[in-house]
């Protein structure tokens, strides 16, 4: 049987870390709270899901062009509702 795989996951993951490494309010973020994030983010973009090593290769490349603007605005909205959680747990 053929593994299936959605290519967004890893478009995702690899933003998450993009914004990481140049924004200050993310760069600290701990791993619960990044798979918040990206869980977040995950469920408010359409899946894209390959089959094939060769789907994967051209789907990433094509792919991430067409959807890093969504991407980042999902982040940036996933981002945003977890501080805002984990201050008001922190206050709590």
């Amino acid at each position: 049987m053929m593994n299936v795989h959605n290519l967004m996951e890893d478009i995702v993951k690899s933003c998450l870390k993009d914004l990481m490494l140049h924004q200050q309010q993310v760069s600290d973020l701990n791993e619960k709270l990044q798979s918040d994030i990206i869980a977040i983010a995950l469920n408010h973009l359409p899946p894209k899901y390959v089959s094939t090593d060769q789907g994967e290769v051209f789907a990433k490349t094509q792919l991430r062009a067409q959807v890093e603007t969504d991407v980042y605005r999902e982040l940036a909205n996933a981002i945003e509702k977890v501080l805002k959680f984990s201050r008001k747990s922190e206050l709590g």
